[in-house]
């Protein structure tokens, strides 16, 4: 090293000197704390990371997923409840001559609050909502014309359903053991608080399903339809509802914060049943529809079941032993083929497969579900 270099020139002296009284010529009003710094200098120019977390407009943590540690999604607090809801499917009272109480004109509008989570910031995020749950159907019309709610026990032991055939004077004829989990049909509705404001979304459950909202907060709701209510065992609410069918359902929904979206595979659910159209013209079969299922496609395994006399209709196959409800849905087969198209699934707890010819072939059927994972 050269002489020359050992010498400071005059410049980098008086810099020297002006850094080491810097910290005497802060004009400032306040005190420094020496375990924090502020977010950013007044004094200086900031940059336009710093402005856009000091107002709220990016993320305080990693902006890029990758930053994220192994096996972290960026999850916050989850939020999570479970509820007991009791509402009738239609209203005996106002029963119309002609038109049978129909269960499609009595809505789903009586909303009951769940569960509200919020971002722990300034900062909107992905809050992922799940609801799920298991429900008991009941026939109504009971000795003095009401119907009271089951205990949660009761509800518990009755989670499971089984393939069955009901006669028109309302007899069940169970042909397999309980083995299919019984789907609740109430609603969801979620609030969605957003950069646009307020808005509202409004989804069938049929068992479980999942969404993901962004946004600075959510909250879900249970929809279940005119009369109904939220059953607190320790202070059991007088149903003063007269209708010819009943739903109990246990429901659960979460609210989870997430930094990543989730992306999964459809599943694919079989379930096969054989119907002798000897024994069996007019009931059919009442087929449980599987937790989570969105869509559904009907295969014979003889062709055009529905030239042979077969049809297929979305029913609550427990409720109103009458005879089965049409004016929920039916299941069209294809003319020509064994099949029906790919059919999405209303908010109904059963498919019934229901021959109207003595003299077709006994005939097996497979009944395929996609549903959704939870």
């Amino acid at each position: 090293m050269s002489k020359r270099d050992k010498i400071k020139s005059i410049g980098q002296i008086r810099r020297a000197q002006r850094a080491a009284v810097k910290h005497l010529n802060d004009n400032g009003i306040y005190l420094s704390n020496p375990d924090a710094s502020p977010t950013y200098d007044k004094h200086e120019p900031i940059d336009s990371d710093s402005k856009a977390i000091a107002l709220g407009m990016e993320p305080v943590s990693p902006k890029r997923l990758f930053d994220l540690p192994p096996g972290d999604a960026g999850a916050g607090q989850t939020v999570y409840r479970r509820v007991q809801l009791f509402y009738p499917l239609n209203n005996f009272d106002n029963f119309i001559p002609g038109l049978g109480g129909r269960f499609a004109e009595y809505p789903y509008s009586r909303a009951i609050a769940i569960a509200t989570n919020r971002s722990k910031n300034q900062n909107p995020q992905n809050f992922y909502v799940s609801m799920y749950g298991i429900g008991a159907t009941r026939n109504g019309i009971p000795v003095g014309g009401i119907q009271q709610p089951l205990s949660s026990t009761e509800i518990l032991n009755l989670q499971f359903e089984q393939i069955f055939i009901r006669e028109g004077g309302g007899a069940i004829i169970p042909i397999t053991d309980r083995y299919l989990p019984a789907v609740n049909v109430c609603q969801a509705r979620v609030m969605v608080h957003d950069e646009s404001g307020q808005r509202f979304y409004d989804f069938d459950v049929v068992g479980n399903r999942s969404a993901t909202f962004y946004a600075w907060g959510v909250t879900v709701f249970a929809l279940i339809k005119d009369g109904g209510f939220e059953v607190d065992e320790q202070n059991l609410q007088v149903n003063e509802i007269r209708a010819t069918g009943y739903q109990n359902d246990i429901v659960g929904a979460r609210v989870l914060p997430v930094s990543t979206n989730v992306t999964e595979s459809m599943q694919m659910r079989t379930i096969s049943v054989v119907i002798d159209p000897s024994v069996s013209i007019g009931r059919g079969r009442c087929i449980p529809i599987p937790p989570g299922s969105k869509r559904v496609q009907i295969f014979s395994n003889n062709p055009d079941p529905g030239g042979n006399g077969f049809f297929a209709q979305f029913v609550f196959g427990r409720v109103d032993p009458g005879g089965n409800r049409a004016d929920l849905g039916d299941v069209e087969f294809i003319a020509g083929l064994s099949r029906t198209g790919i059919v999405s699934i209303p908010n109904v707890p059963q498919i019934a497969i229901i021959p109207e010819d003595g003299d077709a072939p006994i005939t097996g059927f497979s009944v395929v579900f996609e549903v959704e994972p939870s």
